[in-house]
């Protein structure tokens, strides 16, 4: 069977054709390879397989079997993942472990849930990017967070506040990418 070595082929096999068999082993092996499962088919048991293989098959996941504890999951291998778990489960402990893994899973944080350290764990975490800088509310650019964001990555200028464009900061971006030169006042 393909779906053993690349469980998305189960994209390729006809709908007649496809048993719960093999689409748990197509799961098995890819997580994604979920978006090609027949409804009927899909259990709790095998969207966790699928989420567990690969967080960001949450997206394919039917709504009824997001759970707490299967978004969890979801969330912890692909920060960005929290995009697809619905909104009465999203909570603060969640958006910190999605920002943890992935700095630019602040972009599907909702925005109540921005916090000052959240923003900061997004720009210097694990995968944090200064230009994450994007996805932090404009209250909470603060001169330190934006010194922070340059400092990662020159082209976060373009989200620096004005009021925070200075002489060292804009020659810092410029230093770290040519290309912030555009973004100097």
């Amino acid at each position: 069977l393909a779906v053993k070595d690349k469980g998305y082929a189960l994209e390729h096999v006809p709908e007649e054709l496809k048993t719960v068999d093999i689409c748990n082993i197509a799961v098995k092996q890819n997580g994604m390879a979920l978006g090609y499962v027949p409804y009927e088919f899909k259990t709790l048991e095998l969207c966790f397989e699928a989420v567990k293989q690969n967080g960001y098959a949450l997206w394919k996941v039917p709504y009824e079997y997001k759970t707490a504890a299967l978004c969890e999951v979801g969330v912890k291998s692909h920060g960005t993942a929290i995009q697809f778990v619905p909104e009465e489960l999203i909570s603060p402990e969640l958006c910190k472990m999605a920002v943890r893994d992935m700095g630019q899973a602040l972009e599907f944080v909702p925005e109540e849930l921005r916090t000052p350290e959240l923003c900061e764990l997004a720009i210097k975490g694990v995968l944090g990017k200064g230009g994450n800088l994007q996805f932090a509310p404009y209250e909470l650019r603060t001169k330190e967070l934006c010194e922070l964001a340059v400092s990662t990555s020159g082209w976060a200028l373009e989200f620096v506040p004005e009021k925070f464009r200075t002489y060292e900061l804009c020659e810092l971006a410029v230093k770290r990418y040519g290309y912030a030169l555009e973004f100097v006042p």
